[in-house]
């Protein structure tokens, strides 16, 4: 009697599958970045820590949405901080830093995966997430960011000023 099995469902790994590739390397450090967040400067007074998880981001852009309908605060926390109400303008900034943040690392990271995929797979090896980008890559990267920058200006334009953090 043969056994049937789902191939599709097969818990362990198959011969080298163990391995992650430069690309998926990168891309876990990137999503890491990202869900590891970044201080922001409150114009309230203060620095404070956030984090900016997949959770993260829908609580800050249900708060940022919040803003724009009207609202003149709302409750929320910085890292490993108890929740209070933080006004607009605290709003706008965590939102605005947040994002740009997250714009800044996504940007970086695709101009990096373009790089290695110029490479030789023994001279990919030796490519870091966080190492400086040179060339076209660094050229690509800051006329996007600078991009990124006006249209996130524009964003805050419909709500009466302040500049975007994170620029």
């Amino acid at each position: 009697m043969a056994l049937w099995y789902d191939k599709t469902k097969q818990t362990r790994p198959k011969p080298g599958e163990q391995d992650k590739t430069k690309l998926e390397e990168l891309a876990d450090a990137c999503s890491a970045a990202i869900d590891a967040g970044t201080a922001v400067d409150l114009p309230s007074g203060s620095r404070e820590s956030f984090t900016y998880t997949v959770a993260d981001q829908a609580n800050v852009s249900e708060m940022f949405t919040a803003c724009l309908a009207g609202a003149t605060g709302y409750i929320y926390h910085a890292n490993d901080a108890p929740c209070k109400t933080y006004p607009v303008a605290d709003i706008v900034a965590i939102y605005s830093t947040l994002s740009m943040y997250k714009t800044s690392q996504l940007t970086y990271h695709n101009q990096l995966k373009q790089y290695v995929l110029t490479l030789d797979p023994e001279a990919a090896k030796a490519v870091t997430y966080g190492q400086e980008l040179t060339g076209t890559y660094l050229e690509q990267y800051n006329a996007l960011m600078v991009e990124a920058q006006e249209q996130m200006q524009a964003v805050l334009s419909k709500l009466g000023g302040g500049d975007a953090a994170g620029g």
